[in-house]
């Protein structure tokens, strides 16, 4: 697609990773009004600026199909961790919690939500994805937005939280229809589908045929459904079939979100749970995954277990270190952080016993002293990757708990653990899968507060470890799982190669020296080697150094 030269922007003399998965080939590329204009061996183009990519690769932008951004996206709109890991397009509304799509009546609990993820206050004065769209084209964003609607956003809307009525099982007939009108609006509204989070409340407690009959919406509009299963651990098999079966009867594309078994009771079981994705596949029904190169899942701060719901660390945390440090005191935090895990322990449970009698798979509840491992100690790093149970017989304490106290407090309250661990066999097995995409499962920081290296290096870090120090995927094939599968899956118009026609969305980076830098101790440090960034024909990385450009846009699915 030849244009008027010069080109607003020219790349030169790089190697092409068109997200095809095909091998790579050199070209140049002309950049016009945001597109990629033109693509052509020809040295004669010409263009106001013009790179030379010589030893480097390009690639389209890549696609994150499981952030977070839309929870901290207007008090983080530059999205700054996602450019500078090369991401140009953020898919939204994961889990079953989108920041839009409820009804009015919940603005305040969508607010306090919404404040505690961004960590600072967060006035809610929309309630339709529309609404939430023009606040965020009014003050501009940094990536591209890909909004999905949650179910958990929609269930607590019509039936409320747990304790509120949100803890039953089975919604009245008005209810559901409620539910499906929400969803309804937000697909008529420009959202690509629906997304579940069926491990969290409220959306553990609905039957499999609740989901089904909102995914049934959303395939009428040819959306897609993603699933944070019901079980990444104990259950993590049933709950794969669940997923398949609900793609299969409502129709409807599906995507199981960051694939993993995230217990060392169920190290292996991906195998089983690949094929099954890969016998539905020549069934003819269209389910893949995605997940990212981390054996540790979501980091929290230990604190968080001495505290009520709701109660915020960064105000607690004084007031919670003097408590520990009282003997008395201690005894009495101590028999209530025991006391909430065992009611949760017993509501789970309950749960389960009833989904269970409609064949709708349940999940368990974790531990504070068995399932959650260490991921950073100041002063016991010696503690890393162990439980509490673990530590305890390290340190020679009697009590896990005690243990995790002692570490706390030693660590002045900065210990941090993960929920739950994966192998590294099953982490390459699940990246070799041709229908695997890479996500990060974070979102959009400008200020550095990540306890989670992904927020930082997720992208990076599959280069240098999985195709370089570790060769488990060639080049060509990352890129893909980085880009057009996400594009395909997605029927994102436009994005995810490096074409003609298409949006200006690229990469360009040195294929031997892109490096991760994030760790568990330091997990907010920027990567290295890429080079430049386009997001819709703009730079927003130049010569390695990030440029505060708000080129993004918030996508709406083609109608």
């Amino acid at each position: 697609m030849r244009t008027k030269e010069p080109f607003d922007l020219a790349i030169k003399n790089g190697r092409i990773v068109d997200g095809t998965g095909n091998p790579w080939f050199k070209a140049n590329i002309g950049v016009k009004d945001g597109v990629v204009a033109e693509i052509t061996r020809s040295e004669d183009i010409k263009a106001d600026r013009v790179i030379s990519a010589k030893g480097l690769v390009l690639a389209p932008g890549f696609i994150d199909i499981h952030s977070h951004t839309d929870f901290s996206i207007l008090t983080n709109n530059r999205a700054r961790n996602r450019i500078m890991q090369g991401i140009t397009t953020d898919v939204v509304g994961n889990c079953g919690q989108s920041a839009y799509a409820f009804t009015r009546e919940i603005r305040g609990k969508v607010s306090d939500w919404l404040s505690m993820m961004a960590g600072r206050e967060v006035e809610v004065d929309w309630h339709t994805l529309t609404q939430w769209r023009r606040k965020l084209e009014k003050i501009g964003v940094g990536v591209n937005i890909v909004p999905f609607v949650g179910f958990g956003t929609v269930r607590r809307s019509v039936m409320g939280d747990e304790g509120e009525g949100g803890e039953r099982n089975d919604p009245e007939a008005s209810e559901l229809d409620e539910m499906k009108a929400l969803v309804e609006g937000a697909m008529n509204e420009g959202a690509f589908g629906l997304s579940t989070g069926l491990e969290y409340a409220p959306q553990r407690n609905a039957y499999t045929e609740e989901v089904i009959e909102l995914c049934k919406v959303a395939s009428n509009h040819n959306g897609v459904y993603m699933s944070h299963i019901r079980s990444e651990d104990d259950y993590v098999v049933d709950a794969v079939k669940e997923a398949i079966r609900i793609s299969r009867e409502a129709n409807i594309p599906g995507c199981i979100s960051h694939h993993k078994a995230c217990s060392s009771k169920v190290w292996g079981k991906p195998r089983e749970t690949l094929k099954l994705m890969n016998d539905a596949r020549k069934m003819g029904v269209e389910i893949m995954c995605d997940t990212y190169p981390w054996l540790y899942v979501a980091v929290r701060n230990v604190g968080l277990f001495f505290l009520k719901p709701g109660e915020s660390l960064e105000e607690k945390r004084g007031e919670l270190l003097r408590y520990l440090r009282n003997s008395e005191a201690w005894l009495k935090i101590k028999s209530d952080a025991k006391s909430s895990f065992e009611n949760e322990q017993r509501f789970i449970d309950g749960t389960r016993r009833r989904l269970k009698k409609r064949g709708t798979p349940g999940r368990i509840a974790w531990n504070p002293v068995t399932y959650y491992p260490i991921t950073y100690s100041k002063k016991h790093p010696e503690l890393e990757g162990k439980n509490f149970t673990e530590a305890a017989k390290v340190l020679a304490i009697e009590d896990p708990w005690d243990a995790m106290r002692e570490v706390y407090l030693a660590d002045d309250g900065s210990t941090r653990v993960a929920m739950g661990s994966m192998s590294e066999k099953d982490l390459v097995a699940i990246l070799r899968a041709p229908f695997t995409a890479i996500s990060t499962d974070a979102g959009a920081e400008d200020e550095p507060k990540s306890f989670h290296p992904r927020g930082y290096g997720t992208y990076p870090q599959v280069f240098e470890k999985y195709v370089r120090n570790e060769p488990v995927l060639s080049l060509e094939e990352v890129v893909r799982k980085m880009t057009s599968l996400q594009a395909n899956f997605l029927n994102l118009k436009g994005r995810g190669l490096i074409k003609e026609g298409y949006w200006a969305d690229i990469t360009v980076f040195d294929p031997e020296s892109i490096r991760n830098r994030a760790t568990f101790a330091e997990p907010s440090l920027s990567p290295e080697g890429i080079s430049y960034l386009m997001v819709n024909g703009k730079l927003t990385i130049d010569e390695g150094r990030y440029v505060d450009s708000l080129s993004g846009r918030v996508l709406t699915r083609d109608k």
